[in-house]
């Protein structure tokens, strides 16, 4: 099995040849590696394709990730005013909306939302590379592209703190924008999916972290957002993987994932493999978690290759199983750690 069919036999819930074992993201320690920065890519696409290239060439990621770090940026084109750091992803400097008027004058400021993606630079950089990295290594690896997913989007829209407030306060109009922020997630990865320069969606809602709302407010507010999203995802390309991840202890909200339309959860750290192996494994693939600091990037190679197979041992025995950390990787991790434990993956045949 190629490893690309090793994820997407997974993301079925099925056993493939061997253990899937994939980074997530990436896009911070990508940049530090190769000692590129994300504002220095803008508008050149073959530069950013060839570093995703020959970053996996070292770490051998079953699935690797064109654009990841910019998912704020895809608000720019909505009038987001982006902020570039020396290290770290780029950052909303502010939100979109001051005013519940806010949500409706976006919407009729930008009606055509692919348009306006289409429109700015950073999008145009993603979605030529993404078709770049794919021509050159997808016939071997899942090629995909990371964005926020619809609650953490319309958090970043209407205001993190305030949105929470507004979930009890305004829910109708934080339900809409979270409707218009699923559009947005959609029409970003629409190109690409008709493309064919990608195979699966990423997404990381991380605002829907289970220490941030309760699991009423994840059925209410994030899931349908999920839902949404996926259900478009769908019916567009049904082959196309659809892959989540989602922040902090989720632990009393597992019971909703397998009605997101995803085909796999990454599992935060703070959740235990086991017990989500337990209640939602025989429903969904499920990945995870190693913890990105304290074992992968603080840990010698052996306690990595020990932990990776924990992980396998916990979650993994049966198929429907993906290897990755518990969140996104930090930029200092040693190449050595990352290369260590993605191979326990590939070693562990079924």
């Amino acid at each position: 099995m190629k490893p690309k069919e090793c994820v997407l036999t997974a993301f079925e819930n099925k056993k493939p040849e061997r253990v899937p074992a994939i980074i997530y993201g990436g896009g911070v320690w990508t940049m530090k590696h190769t000692g590129n920065t994300f504002q220095g890519l803008i508008g050149k696409p073959k530069e950013m394709a060839e570093m995703v290239i020959r970053v996996n060439e070292e770490i051998k990621s079953d699935m690797v990730y064109v654009g990841s770090g910019y998912n704020n940026v895809h608000l720019q084109p909505f009038g987001g005013r982006i902020k570039y750091r020396p290290v770290g992803a780029p950052d909303l400097e502010e939100p979109l909306m001051n005013t519940d008027e806010d949500l409706e004058r976006l919407k009729e400021q930008y009606p055509d939302i692919r348009a306006t993606l289409a429109s700015d630079p950073v999008v145009q950089t993603i979605w030529e590379a993404a078709q770049l990295v794919h021509d050159a290594i997808g016939s071997e690896y899942l090629v995909s592209a990371t964005a926020w997913g619809p609650f953490s989007l319309a958090a970043q829209i209407y205001g993190v703190e305030k949105m929470m407030q507004d979930c009890f306060r305004k829910p109708d109009l934080v339900a809409a924008t979270i409707d218009w922020a699923a559009e947005i997630n959609y029409y970003f990865y629409e190109p690409m999916i008709q493309a064919g320069s990608i195979e699966a969606t990423a997404i990381a809602d991380a605002t829907a972290s289970g220490d941030l709302i309760s699991p009423r407010m994840f059925k209410k507010y994030a899931l349908p957002g999920l839902q949404k999203f996926h259900e478009k995802i769908k019916a567009l390309n049904p082959s196309v993987g659809r892959f989540v991840h989602i922040c902090g202890d989720t632990t009393k909200s597992l019971e909703f994932f397998p009605e997101m339309g995803a085909h796999c959860i990454a599992i935060d750290m703070k959740v235990d493999l086991a017990v989500a192996h337990e209640k939602i494994g025989d429903k969904m693939c499920i990945g995870g978690n190693s913890h990105p600091v304290f074992v992968l990037n603080n840990g010698t190679r052996e306690q990595v290759i020990e932990n990776a197979k924990l992980c396998i041992e916990k979650a993994g025995l049966d198929g429907g199983y993906l290897l990755l950390p518990g969140c996104d990787i930090p930029p200092g991790l040693p190449v050595e750690n990352i290369f260590a434990y993605l191979e326990t993956g590939r070693n562990w045949k079924y």
